[in-house]
């Protein structure tokens, strides 16, 4: 009875199965395309998906008017539903997209299944151009790209910095395309110098983190644009799967004049200073001895740039020997604008006595507001020196010949010239000198066995624990998802990116120096596109980790 039993649930079963596989077969495809909004601002990023309904053998050939657009991100989804013996299975196809320009694009997928080219329906997008300021502040977060001054002369640094404000916490934050501006030479300012606080907008709390800071120097004159750029956001979720969700933006193009400087009234001796440049300097004394020296400190500061001032006094001062050395040079930022300090130490060596008058010393520069060229002042003073003047051999050969007056000539008499060293408190050894060589040779030996066991030893412990330690974990691990997660963290750990949060092109570009580009793809769309795993694919995906994990510990951390 037991056994009749078991068979007519069996029966049920695959009965079941059938049926819903012919549900599911017999189903009429479908092909959509959705986008969470059709109104976009420039620098917006919106989420397109390309759904594929039960047409499991469907392949996506293109987007028409996908070009308009830059892909940030994209992965895919599988869903399977069931409601009353009826199975729906949909495949989705993902995209971050942001418009390149403003304009109205008309965007639609084309799909080929079982030979045929199927269509999905047509959207029609408008773009408009960036949000306004009041619009964008708004938001819960948003990037602004703030510039000094949007009109320099040639020879002047201006500041360019990228600001995150967000109201949700931050996981990390970057630009993705790299920052190559035309007709600047850039210098960016180092990440542990980037600051982040607390400010107010409009009545909300915001974050704001400086995303990235630098100085450009103009290399010619003209209008210049500095491009907009993409900027990615991972916002934390709290999600043991998923710990932060990414979030895309883009930065504001921003134009910039570099204007040539006058030749008319430039000093010839014209350092190249742009800028207002402020001087203090002061004197270490006002009255020395003959045999003695002072220094004349000088600072240099303003918003200027000081890279071509190399030496204050190009000329003698007369009356002293000049001796000048830069000792300090600072770059900074001031009120969101350039700022430098120089200092240099001069120091002056008196070459006769009296009173010696130092003239003052005077820097061109050219000030931007008022269009000519000034000149800044290190003041002169009088130094007092006193002392006599030392006889020369000269002088006192001359004296001596004229016989006017000869001074009596004093005789040493030397008897005896002992160049017996007094060792007092000392003990000198003697050696043969082939001994002494032949014991530095014995000493270099073991000097080159000792490194080169010290060598062996390091190269034997050469392995990264951490990596190790991920490995461990990996081998210990049972759960699909845990395996995944280890993986993720291993790569995190190497590379500061994340499987799951960070964009494909910026793993690829982070990856393409390991060889490891195509098998953490691989491990990727398997993990995507798994259905219910089974201890044979735990196996193949512990392999493929493992094969990567060999890889990573012959590799140079990034």
């Amino acid at each position: 009875m037991t056994g009749k039993r078991i068979s007519t649930l069996l029966f049920i079963i695959i009965a079941g199965i059938f049926l819903l596989q012919a549900n599911v077969h017999a189903k009429e495809p479908q092909f959509r395309l959705d986008i969470d909004s059709i109104k976009l601002s420039r620098g917006e990023s919106a989420n397109l998906a390309l759904s594929i309904i039960d047409a499991q053998d469907g392949e996506v050939t293109n987007i028409q008017g996908i070009e308009d657009f830059d892909v940030v991100s994209k992965n895919t989804s599988v869903s399977t539903q069931v409601i009353n013996g009826d199975a729906t299975i949909q495949r989705s196809f993902n995209y971050t997209i942001m418009p390149k320009k403003a304009g109205k694009f008309t965007l639609c997928g084309n799909v080929n299944y079982n030979g045929n080219t199927y269509q999905t329906n047509v959207l029609q997008i408008e773009v408009v151009e960036g949000n306004s300021t009041q619009d964008e502040e708004a938001r819960d977060i948003f990037v602004k790209t703030i510039l000094s001054d949007n009109e320099i002369y040639l020879g002047q640094k201006v500041v360019l910095t990228y600001e995150l404000y967000s109201r949700y916490s931050i996981e990390n934050f970057g630009l993705l395309d790299k920052t190559d501006i035309n007709g600047f030479i850039k210098k960016e300012i180092p990440e542990d110098k980037l600051k982040a606080d607390y400010v107010y907008v409009n009545g909300k709390k915001y974050v704001k983190y400086e995303a990235k800071q630098m100085y450009l120097s103009p290399t010619k004159a003209g209008t210049f644009t500095i491009p907009s750029f993409k900027f990615q956001a991972n916002v934390s979720t709290g999600d043991f799967f998923s710990s932060s969700k990414p979030f895309y933006m883009q930065t504001d193009a921003k134009e910039i004049k570099v204007k040539s400087l006058p030749l008319n009234n430039q000093p010839g001796d014209f350092f190249g200073i742009v800028g207002n440049l402020s001087v203090e300097a002061k004197y270490s004394k006002q009255e020395i001895d003959l045999k003695d020296s002072l220094a004349l400190n000088v600072t240099l500061s303003g918003d200027c740039s000081l890279d071509g001032v190399k030496k204050l006094i190009k000329d003698s001062l007369p009356g002293f020997s000049v001796y000048e050395t830069e000792k300090k040079a600072e770059e900074g930022i001031v009120d969101n604008k350039y700022n430098v300090k120089k200092e240099f130490e001069i120091i002056l060596v008196p070459e006769k006595n009296g009173d010696i008058k130092i003239e003052p010393v005077y820097i061109p520069f050219f000030n931007p507001k008022s269009g000519d060229y000034e000149k800044a002042e290190i003041p002169g003073t009088t130094i007092r020196v006193k002392g006599d003047m030392p006889q020369n051999q000269f002088q006192a050969q001359s004296g001596i010949n004229g016989g006017s007056s000869s001074a009596p000539i004093e005789t040493i008499k030397i008897d005896q010239v002992s160049y017996e060293p007094k060792n007092d408190g000392y003990m000198t050894l003697k050696f043969k000198k082939n001994n002494v060589i032949i014991g530095l040779a014995i000493f270099i030996f073991l000097l080159i066995v000792a490194a080169a066991a010290f060598w062996l030893i390091s190269y034997q412990k050469k392995q990264d624990r951490n990596l190790f330690y991920f490995y461990k974990q990996l081998n210990n691990a049972d759960d699909h998802n845990e395996i995944y997660n280890i993986f993720n963290n291993m790569i995190k750990y190497r590379f500061n990116i994340s499987l799951k949060a960070s964009p494909r092109r910026l793993i690829i570009d982070k990856l393409s120096d390991c060889e490891l580009v195509n098998p953490v793809l691989e491990v990727m769309d398997y993990m995507e596109n798994k259905k219910e795993p089974s201890n044979q694919d735990k196996l193949y995906l512990k392999g493929k980790i493992k094969e990567i994990y060999k890889k990573l510990m012959n590799s140079k951390s990034l």
